[in-house]
């Protein structure tokens, strides 16, 4: 069984603050991990369920995206960011770990 590679995702999570954010890396980072302890698990289980074939890409995906609430992005909100900033860096955030995840079936 393959893993999602985490720490791929942290390091596209901070190009995305610099290209989105500009800047607040460290923050973006915070948040990513942040991220992964709260849906690890989760989207670990979905993943498996994926290659056994119990659900499809599409469904993956969108209970993938779903997890964006679990994305609390506290790090970035106290740093002042403005909302559609924090949630453009989200969207983008959830769309780097479905990739991630795609790619380690």
């Amino acid at each position: 069984m393959a893993n999602i590679d985490w720490n791929e995702i942290e390091k596209q999570a901070a190009t995305l603050a610099r290209t989105i954010l500009g800047g607040f890396v460290q923050q973006a980072t915070n948040d990513a991990q942040a991220f992964r302890v709260r849906a690890e698990q989760q989207i670990a289980s979905w993943l498996q369920e994926l290659r056994d074939g119990e659900i499809t890409k599409k469904n993956f995906e969108s209970l993938v995206r779903g997890e964006r609430d679990l994305a609390e992005m506290n790090a970035l909100k106290q740093a002042g960011l403005a909302h559609a900033a924090v949630d453009a860096f989200t969207s983008g955030l959830m769309e780097i770990v479905v990739t991630a995840a795609l790619a380690a079936i």
